[in-house]
C-alpha cells in the first residue's frame, strides 16, 4: 500500500484588486475562540490543512523516523564491526611481538651459550 502524499503546490496567486489578501488579513488579526484559549499552551491547532492531509503528513513523519531508526541500527552494526576489527588486528600484534620476543631471546641464549 504506497502512502498518499499530500497536494503541496502553491495556490495561485490572486489577482490584484480582488478581496482575497482582505479576507486573509481580516483571518490574520481575529483573536483566537474561546475554544483556543482554553487549549494548553504547547498545543497548537494546525490551520490552513484538512485532517486528511494533516494525517498523510504525520504518517510520512512517522515512516521517515522508522528509516532513520533502521539507519541507526546500520551505523551501530558498522561501528562494533570495525572495533572487531581493530580489536582482532590488536591482538595479532600482541601475539605477533611475544613470538618475535621469544625467537630473540632464544638468538640471544644461542649465542651466548657456546663460545
Amino acid at each position: 500500500m504506497e502512502p498518499i502524499l499530500p497536494d503541496l503546490t502553491p495556490e495561485p496567486a490572486p489577482e490584484p484588486g480582488s478581496e482575497a489578501p482582505a479576507q486573509a488579513e481580516v483571518a490574520k488579526t481575529e483573536a483566537p475562540s474561546e475554544d483556543a484559549k482554553s487549549v494548553p499552551d504547547e498545543y497548537a491547532p494546525v490551520a490552513g490543512r484538512s485532517l486528511k492531509e494533516v494525517e498523510q503528513v504525520r504518517m510520512l513523519e512517522s515512516v521517515a523516523a522508522q528509516k532513520v531508526a533502521r539507519d541507526y541500527q546500520h551505523v551501530i552494526w558498522a561501528y562494533g564491526i570495525l572495533w572487531a576489527l581493530f580489536a582482532g588486528y590488536g591482538i595479532f600484534l600482541w601475539r605477533r611481538s611475544a613470538r618475535l620476543r621469544a625467537d630473540m631471546d632464544a638468538l640471544r641464549r644461542e649465542l651466548d651459550g657456546p663460545a
